[in-house]
């Protein structure tokens, strides 16, 4: 019996404990409007972005990238949206930092933290009129225990939860291109399937952030 190389078993190796990024065999239309046109503009590629195992949730046409002046105001074509023009501030303003931030901070409008979604995170929006305190707290508790960004970039996990009063699910999963709506309970096996599928696979996944 003839021994393969023991280079090539290392390589095969490798192949075998990392799964490839998923190509999933789905387009998306590129729109625009407006608040946020798509003169001059394309779309990321691939669009959607890959995912790093069988696609969880839904893919959503893409919106122009390109950022705009704090105070201006973007119509989304997807509620809650998934890619569209937004602010780049620096300083953790946007992007967001990482974690999860209280449903009283109604400030934090999607053109805060669309950035984020380009940059690979996966953003979680809540719509909790009366409160979610015990959910946002088992929120808190999984985010505590994530490892740092999968592409080595940053020293934490690219993850936020934000309010947005304006969408219908009680909870939302977000990724660039992709939504899952969760639904009215806090199902946190979804949300952590959607993150493992998403995570840093965005058109400035690699970027530090």
């Amino acid at each position: 019996m003839r021994r393969l190389p023991v280079l090539l078993l290392v390589v095969l190796g490798l192949l075998t404990a990392c799964d490839p990024p998923q190509t999933n065999g789905v387009t998306v239309n590129f729109v625009g409007n407006s608040t946020c046109d798509t003169n001059g503009q394309s779309a990321y590629s691939p669009s959607p972005p890959n995912t790093n195992t069988p696609p969880v949730g839904q893919p959503v046409d893409e919106m122009p990238h390109y950022h705009v002046v704090e105070g201006t105001k973007i119509t989304y074509m997807h509620n809650p949206p998934t890619s569209g023009c937004h602010y780049s501030l620096g300083g953790g303003a946007a992007p967001l930092k990482p974690g999860i931030y209280p449903s009283t901070n109604t400030k934090l409008t999607p053109e805060y933290w669309v950035h984020n979604l380009e940059h690979g995170y996966i953003v979680v929006t809540f719509n909790c009129p009366s409160g979610c305190t015990a959910d946002l707290q088992t929120l808190q508790s999984w985010f505590l225990t994530l490892p740092p960004d999968a592409g080595g970039t940053v020293p934490y996990a690219k993850f936020i939860a934000v309010p947005d009063s304006a969408q219908k699910e009680k909870f939302d999963a977000l990724a660039w291109d992709w939504f899952d709506p969760v639904g009215s309970t806090l199902n946190l096996n979804e949300i952590k399937k959607f993150y493992a599928c998403h995570t840093n696979q965005a058109p400035e996944g690699a970027r530090t952030a």
